[in-house]
């Protein structure tokens, strides 16, 4: 196997999950490869990510639920490419609602904190 042969391989082995897998797109433009956008955005963040917890650590659950995220945006992302129009607006509505009820503007309603909610000993 010459060296040419071999750097190919390679080449096509890193670029290959950064493909796009809907048929439909790669059918319709005339290129030999197409990559997807999305995952060559999630492939950067995650570089970036990687690059931020080699020089600094993870510095708390920010970091951690940051790092998660990178991890679990492909596999949303594919489910988000399979689902409908109407599925993935329901799925943001749900997520969003989370955060912002209906009928308020300053998020979520405050309530006065318990005796109980300290854990010390009165």
């Amino acid at each position: 196997m010459s060296y040419a042969s071999s750097v190919r391989t390679i080449a096509i082995a890193a670029l290959t999950p950064l493909l796009e897998k809907n048929v439909t797109k790669t059918l319709a433009l005339d290129a030999p490869v197409i990559l997807s956008m999305s995952r060559v955005i999630v492939f950067a963040f995650a570089v970036g990510m990687l690059k931020q917890i080699w020089h600094a650590g993870v510095a708390g659950w920010p970091d951690a639920a940051l790092a998660m995220a990178v991890v679990l945006a492909l596999p949303v992302l594919g489910a988000l490419d399979r689902a409908t129009p109407d599925q993935v607006m329901s799925f943001a509505k749900n997520l969003v609602g989370d955060v912002c009820h209906p009928g308020q503007s300053e998020g979520p309603a405050l309530r006065e904190p318990s005796k109980y909610d300290d854990h010390r000993t009165d």
